[in-house]
C-alpha cells in the first residue's frame, strides 16, 4: 500500500497545514499566497528528465546496500511512497534530496530540506514555507542558520545525472557535493565545544 503524494504542490505545504502545534489552521489568505507562489517558481526543467519506473525501482532495490539507488528505493518503501514523477525537475528529484541529505519525511524534516533547497536554488514556495515554519515555531533560527550554510557549502546538484551514481556508494555521492548531513555537523559542532572547554586554561 503506497501513500497518496502531492504532484504539483510541496509535501510541506500539505504537511504545515495539518500541523497541529498551537492548533494551526492554514488560512485562505496563505494558500492563496502559495498558490501565486507555486505559480511563479522558476520551473527546472533538466535535459536529463528524471523518472523512476516500476521496473527501474525493482532493479535500485536489488542494488548493494548503502548505494545511493539503494538507499533511495529504501527511503520510498519505508515509507510506503510511490516515486514522484510529475512536476519539473526538484519536484522528480524530491526523494533524492532527502537521501542525500539525510533528512527524513517528517514534517519537521521535510521542513529543513525546504531550507536546503532554499539555499540551492530560488524557489518563492521554499520561502514562504521556510517563514511560515518559524512563524509556527516548526523550527528556529539555529536550524534555518546551520542549513542554510550546509545548502551553500555543498556544491550545485542542479545539472546531475543522478543515473550515472545509482550504484555509487551514499558516502562518496556526498563527498562528491560536499554535503555533511547536519547531524554530523551538529556533531562537530559539539566536539569543538569539548575541545574548547578541555583547552581552558584555569583562571
Amino acid at each position: 500500500m503506497t501513500v497518496q503524494r502531492y504532484s504539483k504542490i510541496y509535501l510541506p505545504i500539505t504537511v504545515l497545514s495539518a500541523y497541529t502545534r498551537g492548533d494551526f489552521i492554514m488560512p485562505f489568505w496563505l494558500k492563496i499566497v502559495l498558490k501565486i507562489a507555486q505559480i511563479i517558481n522558476p520551473q527546472i526543467n533538466l535535459a536529463q528528465e528524471f523518472t523512476i519506473t516500476v521496473e527501474e525501482l525493482e532493479e535500485l532495490r536489488q542494488l548493494p546496500n548503502d548505494t545511493l539507488g539503494r538507499e533511495v528505493a529504501q527511503f520510498l518503501d519505508n515509507n510506503g511512497f510511490d516515486p514522484l514523477n510529475s512536476g519539473d525537475w526538484i519536484q522528480r528529484t524530491h526523494d533524492v534530496w532527502h537521501v542525500l541529505t539525510g533528512f527524513g519525511c517528517s514534517p519537521h524534516d521535510e521542513l529543513l530540506l525546504q531550507i536546503f533547497t532554499r539555499a540551492q536554488v530560488f524557489r518563492p514556495t521554499s520561502a514562504i514555507v521556510v517563514t511560515l515554519g518559524l512563524l509556527t515555531g516548526m523550527c528556529n533560527f539555529r536550524e534555518v542558520r546551520q542549513v542554510l550554510k550546509m545548502g551553500k557549502q555543498a556544491k550545485p546538484i542542479m545539472g546531475w545525472d543522478i543515473k550515472t551514481d545509482w550504484k555509487t556508494p551514499l558516502v562518496e555521492v556526498r563527498k562528491k557535493f560536499n554535503i555533511i548531513p547536519l547531524n554530523s555537523m551538529q556533531q562537530g559542532f559539539a566536539n569543538s565545544n569539548e575541545n574548547l572547554i578541555v583547552q581552558r586554561p584555569v583562571q
